[in-house]
């Protein structure tokens, strides 16, 4: 089922749209609707394949951190509220994303005093690929994240903000 916003055909979510997912496809029809931008204009604006953006938007494909950055950067908010329940204007001089989220994951991950290897073990994701990430030399997907804050018990958004 679908329904019109401004003039938009805005398409309703997949049934089985992943939890981490929906505040993302909710917060990119919102902004578009908002600053009645078209996907075309969106994904030109924020150099991503249109058919990538419509796919956020109905909760069908999981991306990774650098695209949701690109559409952050385009809609002119931070990349954690893109991720949260509400979009929050992006400040000039804002840190990198994966420097906010390297600096995040080492604190909440030592502030629980765990290893790599003990959050792998509790995330499911692999300690190479955290010691990467820390590194800020990943571009993890967003099912990578939500796992992660998962284990270190707090919101996506809160892992990608300052």
């Amino acid at each position: 089922m679908a329904f019109e916003a401004n003039t938009f055909l805005v398409p309703a979510l997949a049934p089985d749209t992943p939890p981490f997912l929906a505040p993302l496809a909710a917060n990119l029809i919102a902004l578009r609707a908002k600053g009645n931008w078209s996907i075309a204009a969106l994904a030109e604006q924020a150099r991503v394949n249109p058919r990538m953006i419509r796919l956020v938007e109905q909760g069908q494909t999981n991306v990774s951190l650098n695209t949701v950055d690109k559409l952050a950067r385009a809609l002119g908010v931070t990349t954690g509220s893109l991720v949260g329940l509400k979009p929050v204007a992006r400040q000039e001089g804002d840190a990198p994303i994966e420097e906010v989220l390297a600096r995040n994951l080492v604190s909440a991950r030592k502030g629980l005093k765990l290893t790599q290897d003990t959050l792998g073990q509790r995330s499911g994701v692999s300690m190479f690929v955290i010691a990467h990430i820390e590194r800020q030399a990943r571009n993890p997907s967003l099912q990578t994240l939500a796992r992660l804050a998962d284990a270190l018990d707090l919101s996506m958004e809160a892992l990608l903000s300052r």
